[in-house]
């Protein structure tokens, strides 16, 4: 950030100052640009210091003032007059000096023989000193952050981040669970210094932020919904959350996939390019220290087996380390289709437990009327996730643990009954022999980089008996498209799914995948 009392300090300029209104030395300069347009304020997008001699505008009119006032509300920080002996002025006009103090327009004068160039030249020079001084600072905390990354673990860079940038930071799931496993207390016993918890309080709670989860605890429920949506989209951009109270930025971390989220206050005081660099170098580092795959728990007891009332509440304890409650919420959802919905859901926490048959997905959670150290609603967030999904509600009511196992039977037996006597067969299979299956016809694609579009492909293509235009209409795509994804698809899973064998082979295996 270069500003006018730096641009106006270079001695080598010996700049006239005429009008210096209070602030206007400490305002960050965009550009310096010289122009004799009389109505250049159209061209103008703030911020610039702009040079003239008045060719095209009389500087010593009475119109000036018009002229004057234009360039205030363009928002230009300062007015430069170009004066000499061969120039329209050789000294700033009083007229336009008294509309400048008038609007409060920074007004200096650029006296012979100095050129506008100069001037240009000197802003310019200034500003790449900015930008290296920027740089060499991003690498040296880039360095520092690797070395803590290491040494320390996730918790110590994101505390040296937040103490470099002066403001609170979150490192969190995709969902907005926290991945910080240590509290600040924790991490205080470093060595380090004070946790940056302290320094900027005020920028989070703006931010929607609680200035306690600026090293660990989870994101705000608003912002956990927000996530949510943003999770599924493939860019790995930063994105600015509008919470009601300020704007949060979240930079994603991953690799190709949204593994987890930086979460800062926008509002946060330095340079715009020195904060962008420091966040996605931290966003790159910690994105090793995300698993590829995210935590997939066990199946609870609570689906599986039929459970006294005792029994359950210490099954809800063990797994979800929370108090066990008299009643739940157990909500059943259909539609599921790949791994997507599981994975958030999963991802909410340990008091969301869920198991899955097919496409129909049983979900276990506190109801709304309970009560959460950080206030966000579980239910809200498992509707969220839902919404954002697709995910169709079969069945949703508050039910005693105990229950669990009867409805969660009654709900996946019909299910496999009305939808498919081949998936309710397919569903008795062995797990690993039905994974081992699996993995041999499907394995190829399934690891494929755009294998998710490639499966959808292969699913319409099978439903549609073969028939590529029906695929191309109803994934919306161009024949040409559809013939370039079969080709792909058999020369990856080697098959020729003119055949009815493989066709019916690909087909047993995607039933599989999905149960």
């Amino acid at each position: 950030m270069v500003t006018l009392g730096q641009l106006w300090a270079r001695s080598e300029l010996d700049l006239e100052i005429v009008v210096d209104p209070p602030g206007a030395r400490d305002a960050a300069i965009t550009i310096v640009h010289s122009s004799e347009l009389p109505e250049v304020d159209e061209w103008l997008a703030g911020g610039e210091v702009l040079l003239t001699i008045g060719v095209g505008q009389d500087l010593s009119a009475d119109t000036v003032g018009d002229y004057v006032a234009r360039l205030k509300v363009a928002g230009i920080h300062a007015l430069g007059i170009g004066l000499g002996s061969d120039l329209p002025s050789q000294a700033i006009p009083p007229t336009l000096i008294s509309h400048a103090r008038e609007h409060e327009l920074a007004l200096f004068g650029v006296p012979e023989p100095v050129p506008f160039i100069a001037v240009v030249d000197a802003f310019t020079r200034m500003r790449e000193e900015e930008t290296n001084r920027e740089l060499t600072r991003a690498s040296s905390a880039g360095r520092r952050f690797a070395t803590e990354l290491t040494q320390q673990g996730p918790a110590a860079l994101v505390r040296d981040l937040a103490e470099t940038l002066a403001a609170g930071i979150q490192f969190v799931s995709p969902t907005g669970r926290s991945l910080i496993g240590a509290g600040p207390t924790d991490i205080g016993r470093t060595g380090a210094g004070p946790t940056a918890a302290g320094l900027a309080g005020a920028s989070l709670s703006a931010a929607g932020l609680s200035s306690v989860g600026s090293v660990g605890g989870d994101a705000p429920a608003p912002v956990r919904r927000e996530l949510i949506a943003e999770s599924l989209k493939p860019s790995l951009a930063p994105r600015l959350l509008r919470m009601e109270n300020g704007i949060v930025e979240a930079v994603p971390v991953g690799d190709g996939q949204v593994r987890g989220w930086i979460l800062a206050p926008a509002e946060a005081a330095g340079s715009p390019r020195t904060r962008s660099l420091l966040l996605s170098t931290a966003a790159a580092l910690l994105g090793l220290s995300v698993s590829e795959d995210p935590p997939r728990r066990e199946e609870s007891q609570l689906f599986a087996s039929p459970m006294t009332t005792a029994e359950a509440r210490a099954e809800w304890r063990e797994r979800t380390g929370t108090a066990p409650v008299s009643r739940v919420k157990f909500t059943v959802f259909g539609g599921v289709r790949g791994d997507g919905p599981e994975a958030l859901l999963e991802d909410l926490g340990e008091a969301t437990l869920l198991a899955r048959a097919g496409s129909t997905l049983g979900v276990v959670h506190m109801g709304e009327s309970a009560q959460v150290e950080d206030e966000a609603d579980p239910a809200t967030l498992v509707d969220r996730v839902a919404e954002v999904t697709g995910l169709d509600e079969l069945f949703a009511k508050m039910i005693p643990l105990s229950q669990v196992h009867h409805t969660w039977t009654v709900w996946r037996t019909q299910h496999e009954a009305s939808n498919s006597d081949v998936r309710a067969l397919l569903s008795s299979i062995d797990e690993s022999a039905a994974r081992r299956f699996t993995d041999r016809i499907l394995g190829g694609l399934l690891a494929a980089k755009d294998g998710q579009d490639l499966l959808l492909t292969l699913r319409a293509f099978i439903a549609a008996g073969g028939v590529r235009d029906t695929v191309a209409t109803d994934l919306g795509i161009h024949r040409h498209t559809v013939r370039a994804r079969m080709a792909k698809i058999e020369k990856i899973l080697d098959r020729d799914l003119s055949r009815s064998e493989s066709v019916q082979a690909v087909a047993l295996a995607l039933e599989l995948a999905e149960m």
